[in-house]
């Protein structure tokens, strides 16, 4: 018997528990199961006075180990410490090919172009869903998001229309900002970023 429900004590895990199994491919690499995949443990560098999208945070998921049916869930947020005039800024989700540059992947979730403030603060909870996989497999996903704005900002939904995901490759999911214009005031970063792989009957 599992000695799963003993050792936390009869309670469900919030995220399960991260394994690595054979998933009988050509690759040979080894497949999440379950559980959390990563968790950023300190705030990301801050993005400052450039006009270029630029990564937060990423995760690389193995080639061959993302089936028909399996869920990256994803969750983000982060930090205006200071503005400049009424520059605006955009924080967007990208998922592809690790070998393809970072703005050529494709943008699963993308906020509004915003004229932040002062100690505004952005967030971003969804998951993808892998429909089918192979080198023209197809995800889709749904997302909850606060624009980057004032604390208390009412939140919003949207879901991202089916897309092609290549499973058969290493595949990069990264957080990014972006400002519309290049000032040394212009500052953001990423304070989490957790992502969850579920893949199914597990």
């Amino acid at each position: 018997m599992s000695q799963i429900p003993a050792l936390v004590g009869g309670n469900a895990l919030s995220h399960g528990i991260s394994m690595f199994v054979d998933h009988g491919g050509a690759s040979g690499t080894k497949m999440h199961v379950g559980g959390q995949a990563k968790a950023a443990t300190a705030a990301s560098a801050t993005l400052t006075n450039t006009t270029d999208e630029t990564g937060f945070n990423s995760f690389t998921i193995p080639a061959d180990t993302l089936v028909a049916g399996s869920t990256i869930r994803v969750s983000g947020a982060g930090k205006v410490p200071s503005t400049n005039s009424t520059d605006t800024l955009t924080i967007a989700l990208r998922l592809g090919p690790s070998a393809t540059a970072l703005g050529s992947r494709e943008s699963v979730f993308s906020s509004a172009a915003i004229d932040v403030a002062n100690n505004d603060i952005w967030f971003v909870d969804g998951i993808i869903q892998v429909r089918t996989a192979g080198a023209s497999g197809t995800a889709v996903g749904m997302f909850s998001y606060q624009d980057p704005d004032a604390a208390g900002t009412a939140p919003k939904k949207v879901l991202k229309a089916s897309f092609t995901l290549n499973t058969t490759v290493e595949t990069k999911l990264t957080m990014t900002g972006d400002w519309s214009v290049g000032h040394t005031s212009n500052q953001c970063n990423s304070e989490m970023f957790v992502v969850d792989i579920v893949n199914p009957n597990t």
